[in-house]
């Protein structure tokens, strides 16, 4: 396999992940703004997340996420 082959390979692999990322995230009601950026509503106090990932605890929280 050629390395461009292979840099193909991984860039279609890294928007796959991306994407699954993106579907699990709006399937826990995260609302895409724009890309890498989400917000979700909820009934807490608002919440920066710097680092991580969208979870199941956060449903009642209102979050701003950058990816």
């Amino acid at each position: 396999m050629s390395s461009t082959d292979q840099a193909l390979m991984l860039s279609i692999e890294k928007d796959f992940w991306a994407e699954l990322a993106q579907i699990q995230a709006e399937s826990i009601g995260w609302i895409p703004l724009d890309e890498g950026a989400y917000l979700h509503v909820g009934s807490d106090a608002p919440v920066i997340q710097v680092v991580g990932i969208a979870k199941d605890e956060m449903a009642g929280s209102n979050v701003l996420w950058l990816t």
